[in-house]
């Protein structure tokens, strides 16, 4: 267990993120939630998004709260938490590391972090042995929320591996900057019954009403 100093975000931006969260029709049975946010491309704010996320489903649930990275070719949580880059998820799947869990990453005695580890060339095989060792099983039996900050899913071919992971899908965009047609290609690429809503970033109050709804 290793502990970094909290992040402080803002009040109103957890409140946002919370609203996000809430719009997620998960399974009212189920023990653990596990909710994925993904992008169509970086620079969209999905991490900032993901972290926001589990603060405010820790702070809501008071349950333990897993935020797990699972960008294995551009990780980030090493400059969101400063925290070493080596020795994450993926040394550990590899089997040279101990499973490094991080305590103390925002202001919520109840969230934990996983880090990725090292950028690595060929992710996909990653998202196959999480699939296939079902290490999520194992989380689920640990934890009461977990959220994935997965890869942006447009610059990847394995897209399918990586929402597996998640029982429901949020999509970031950002205000101006996210295409239109982009998102319309994210949708179809990860099935319409999978994507639980789309989290608009960057966003003012000059924003119509109607745009302001999709957080």
């Amino acid at each position: 267990m290793e502990r970094v100093n909290s992040i402080e975000l803002p009040p109103w931006f957890i409140d946002r993120c919370r609203r996000a969260y809430l719009s997620v029709p998960f399974d009212a049975e189920a023990e653990c939630r596990v909710l994925g946010v993904t992008s169509a491309a970086y620079g969209e704010g999905k991490t900032s998004v993901a972290i926001g996320i589990a603060t405010a489903m820790a702070v809501d649930t008071k349950k333990p709260t897993l935020l797990i990275e699972c960008d294995f070719k551009k990780p980030s949580f090493h400059k969101f938490f400063g925290i070493r880059e080596m020795g994450g998820l993926s040394e550990w799947l590899e089997g040279g590391a101990r499973l490094r869990i991080v305590r103390g990453a925002a202001l919520v005695p109840n969230i934990y972090v996983i880090p990725s580890g090292a950028p690595q060339s060929e992710p996909a095989r990653f998202f196959y042995q999480l699939v296939d060792r079902n290490v999520f099983d194992g989380l689920r039996s640990v934890f009461g929320n977990v959220v994935v900050d997965l890869p942006p899913m447009l610059s990847i071919s394995y897209g399918s591996l990586a929402c597996a992971l998640a029982d429901r899908l949020l999509i970031v965009a950002r205000s101006r900057m996210t295409l239109t047609e982009d998102l319309e290609t994210l949708v179809r690429r990860i099935g319409k019954d999978r994507v639980s809503g789309i989290v608009l970033n960057g966003t003012d109050y000059r924003t119509p009403g109607w745009l302001r709804t999709l957080l």
